[in-house]
């Protein structure tokens, strides 16, 4: 570019600025006063120097208070002779905070670029830096891009106040005319503080839910407090409550804890049991056809020293029903897993199932599923009668916890997940599990499945622990697979009995440890939560009174909820009597087979 070319520039230098005047006016509205430095082309630039030409006008000084001498911009160095002096403006309506002074910027030590006095506005310091743009784009490399580092970005379309960086002293006046041509300026100290103010509420209120499902769980650990888990789950979803869970279930066993200090290290047993296994009533001489022998009732060895009075010993509940009354039908037992955690109990059951069948009921709302099939939720009236009802047992995790699938009386309430641990039923009443599509009879195509139900990974698979027992992802979440808190799991045996087990201050492997040591092979894990682990057991004499005991005292429940119509999928079992041997065959529940001894 010429010296010609550049005289215009030079000599809008050379006039003496205006000042602020002590009369001034009240101020505009304070805006922040941006240059958009993403305009591209001189077009651009002339179209905005002229636009704030017309709409700026910049007040004349009645009194000035300091007159600077005449200055310019040397061509040679592009810097300027002036020197400014700060004034303190007469307004403190237009008073702005001190914008924020940049290590590198077109002002800092070495800029080329001079800074503006104190009393030009915003306006009028626009103007200039758009026609010193435009003098730039005339004459590349007269001043070039600025090296302003991590700065660049905000210079694109940031404010004047800071990707120009101004000296700490300067105090800048905005225009509010110029805010509509301009990319909206940085957030203001008054600003800010009113977006903090906004944001406190919402987070009161979220740390007051929070708070306030902690509290309802720990006072009520029940009803109320299982209702309030699924409100919460259904508003902030399945991962923000189960992290309250866990919070909750860590409190718990800290109290545990403490409690167990403070006793002494004194563990009670669940119920009064004698060294030696017990019969309810004198065992009857085997008949002369008999050729059935009695389940296995090993003593388990305990794994806690020292050991409690009858910890590890089966103590049979009931015998076998009509003539197989000399073989035992259920026993219980419980043994403590874990040397760590010596308070933590695991209460067991077991049926022999040559005398009982087990069945699978979908619940009226779990576990849910793409499907939208609701169950019953409810022990059908056929097997409440006389003396038919044996056990009902909590069931799995809701569908969000996993998807895992149930069917029962043939029907598909959740589709199956592959390599899942599943409990199944044959038609004949024979119990099956292991991994689905592992398994080669827990697939699909299997017609002779009539029920099962799926639940994690497997926690024993041919009398191993399963060695991903540590891994959340097998077990429904990460989150609450680490908690020690109540834990539930089913098991067969080498024999095919079925194995019960439940108890406190567990985790998936002191569970599968309980369920190992009871004589399963194989195991899964159900459901967990103080709330929804329960197991119990139904007796009805002779007048129809119905007699429900719960497995451990400390379960929550009264038995009844399997009887009404209840939300949750769950298991029960029936007695039964098989046929003897030569005489005429019965039909077996549920199924209308015949069965065999």
């Amino acid at each position: 570019m010429s010296k010609e070319q550049r005289t215009p520039f030079r000599r809008q230098f050379m006039q003496p600025l205006p000042l602020i005047p002590d009369n001034e006016p009240a101020a505009p509205p304070e805006i922040s006063m941006p240059l958009s430095r993403s305009v591209i082309g001189e077009q651009a630039d002339l179209t905005q120097l002229n636009t704030l030409k017309t709409a700026v006008v910049i007040p004349e000084p009645a009194t000035p208070k300091w007159s600077p001498p005449p200055f310019f911009i040397d061509p040679q160095t592009n810097k300027s002779d002036a020197v400014f002096t700060p004034v303190e403006p007469t307004s403190s309506a237009w008073a702005k905070p001190a914008p924020r002074q940049h290590t590198s910027g077109l002002f800092s030590a070495g800029s080329n670029i001079a800074p503006p006095p104190q009393d030009v506005t915003s306006a009028a310091w626009a103007m200039l830096q758009i026609e010193q743009d435009l003098a730039a784009k005339q004459a590349p490399g007269s001043w070039g891009a600025p090296q302003m580092g991590q700065q660049a970005a905000v210079m694109q379309d940031g404010p004047i106040s800071s990707a120009w960086a101004m000296p700490q002293t300067e105090q800048h006046v905005p225009i509010a005319q110029a805010a509509q041509l301009v990319t909206p300026a940085l957030p203001q100290p008054q600003k800010q503080q009113k977006d903090r103010k906004k944001r406190v509420p919402i987070w009161f209120a979220a740390c007051s839910i929070i708070v306030i499902v902690v509290l309802v769980l720990g006072l009520g650990n029940g009803t109320v407090g299982a209702w309030a888990a699924d409100t919460f789950r259904a508003i902030v979803g399945p991962v923000a409550t189960a992290q309250i869970e866990a919070w909750y279930l860590n409190t718990q066993n800290k109290v545990q804890q403490w409690q167990f200090q403070a006793s002494g290290q004194h563990v009670n047993s669940p119920w009064k049991l004698t060294p030696t296994a017990v019969r309810p009533s004198p065992t009857p001489t085997p008949p002369a056809w008999s050729t059935m022998k009695p389940m296995p009732l090993s003593t388990m060895q305990p794994i806690v020293s020292p050991a409690l009075d009858g910890e590890g010993t089966w103590n049979v509940l009931e015998q076998a029903p009509g003539s197989y009354n000399y073989l035992p039908l259920s026993a219980r037992a419980f043994i403590r897993p874990d040397p760590a955690y010596p308070y933590a109990i695991v209460t067991l059951l077991q049926f022999d199932t040559r005398f009982s069948h087990l069945h699978i009921v979908s619940g009226t709302q779990e576990p849910g599923g793409p499907l939208r099939k609701h169950g019953a939720g409810i022990i059908p009236q056929e097997d409440l009668k006389d003396n038919t009802l044996l056990a009902a047992l909590n069931g799995g995790f809701k569908y969000a916890d996993g998807a895992y699938g149930l069917m029962t009386n043939g029907v598909v309430y959740v589709p199956p997940q592959p390599k899942a641990a599943t409990i199944a039923v044959t038609r004949e009443g024979k119990l099956l599990l292991g991994s689905w599509g592992i398994d080669p009879q827990l697939i699909s195509d299997n017609k002779d499945l009539i029920a099962w139900r799926q639940n994690a990974s497997l926690l024993i698979d041919k009398g191993v622990i399963n060695p991903l027992t540590k891994d959340g992802a097998a077990w429904g979440g990460t989150i609450l697979n680490s908690e020690y808190t109540w834990r539930s799991g089913l098991g067969v045996t080498a024999e095919g009995n079925l194995v019960y087990a439940a108890g406190n201050a567990l985790v998936p492997e002191t569970l599968g440890k309980a369920l190992l040591a009871a004589g399963a092979i194989t195991a899964m894990e159900t459901d967990i939560n103080p709330f929804w682990v329960r197991a119990f057991l139904y007796q009805r004499d002779a007048k129809g009174t119905l007699t429900i005991t719960k497995l451990n005292p400390q379960m929550q429940g009264t038995g009844y909820e399997y009887l009404n119509v209840d939300q949750r999928d769950f298991f029960y079992l029936t007695r039964y009597a098989p046929p003897i041997k030569g005489a005429t065959p019965t039909a077996t529940p549920k199924t209308g087979k015949k069965a065999s001894p």
